[in-house]
């Protein structure tokens, strides 16, 4: 178990709308994390940790 409880998949255009491939959005609306076309895991599971615990907890 990860995230899924916590953080909610939502496809997009974030490319077009907001110059990333990826984002990360906190619950108050805030972007938490970035990527690009091939976003670094490592960086967005580091702000994933930050914003919404340990993945399983």
């Amino acid at each position: 178990m990860g995230w899924e409880s916590r953080v909610r998949y939502a496809a997009g255009q974030a490319r077009n709308d907001l110059g990333s491939g990826a984002v990360l959005v906190r619950p108050d609306g805030v972007v938490a994390w970035a990527g690009e076309r091939h976003p670094d895991r490592e960086a967005f599971e580091r702000a994933a940790v930050q914003w919404y615990g340990s993945p399983g907890a």
